[in-house]
């Protein structure tokens, strides 16, 4: 299968979770799916984390400990620079929030999804260089992630003054950007030598969403309703299923077939 094409249509399935505020418009279906959103987001740390370790493990393999250590911290920098430099995206991982909410705060918070939309759809294609399982994962991982702060944003949204109807359709738009990060991710990629540093930024990338978003917010979701065993048994669930799915199903490589040559990465 082509990397751009598998690339492409796991970002379309990220994409497709913007619209996941309509099963809010429904009560009873909204009220059960509230309350296991932090959740979910502890058990994207646990993924994710499993994720970022076998990036790493490519990074070094392909590459000098110093060129793969150089690209795991750039890909860490360029996230913190990221969070430093975009307005405060504004970010429930439980829903609804407990204040209120502007129309400045719903344009902040679609410029900022917006353009951390692009870093992930940067993330996914080194996953998919490294193993199509890894890319599954990677895209898992993702599509949790993001299934938790879009419904924040659903909310944020409606608090401002958006109908249902204009908040789904704008965290849509401001989705769809992925796509401008897997057509730059696949121009890289075309590049031998760059591929190994993919790997490297897409670890760093992962490890910063673990550490500074995911948990923080399961610590802060935990000792605010008491649930640390919970949150605690959800990362293991993601660690475990992770490790499990790579050690029992066969590694293999993604078949790369496009125009533009893309160097194998060797395993």
């Amino acid at each position: 299968m082509s990397l751009a094409l598998i690339s492409f249509a796991a970002a379309l399935c990220v994409m497709l979770v913007s619209l996941v505020g309509i099963v809010f418009t429904s009560k009873t279906l909204g009220l059960w799916m509230q309350g296991r959103l932090a959740y979910l987001a502890t058990f994207s740390a646990g993924v994710l984390s499993v994720l970022a370790y076998h990036l790493i493990e490519e990074a070094f393999l392909e590459s000098t400990a110093v060129l793969a250590v150089l690209s795991i911290a750039a890909g860490i920098i360029a996230l913190e620079i990221i969070h430093y430099l975009l307005p405060d995206p504004h970010h429930h991982h439980e829903a609804p929030a407990d204040h209120r909410h502007t129309h400045i705060d719903g344009r902040r918070v679609l410029v900022s999804d917006a353009v951390h939309n692009v870093t992930d759809g940067f993330l996914i294609v080194p996953a998919f260089l490294v193993d199509w399982k890894i890319g599954v994962a990677a895209t898992i991982g993702i599509v949790l992630h993001e299934l938790v702060q879009e419904v924040s944003e659903f909310f944020v949204l409606r608090e401002a003054g958006y109908s249902d109807k204009r908040a789904l359709m704008f965290n849509f738009l401001s989705s769809s950007t992925i796509l401008i990060g897997v057509a730059l991710a696949l121009s890289l990629a075309s590049f031998e030598t760059l591929i190994a540093a993919l790997s490297g930024l897409a670890a760093g990338g992962f490890l910063s969403v673990v550490v500074r978003d995911l948990l923080p917010h399961a610590a802060q979701s935990a000792k605010m309703h008491g649930k640390w065993a919970t949150h605690v048994t959800a990362a293991v669930l993601g660690l475990v299923i992770m490790i499990g799915v790579i050690r029992l199903v066969p590694h293999e490589t993604l078949e790369i077939t496009s125009e533009i040559p893309v160097a194998e990465t060797g395993i």
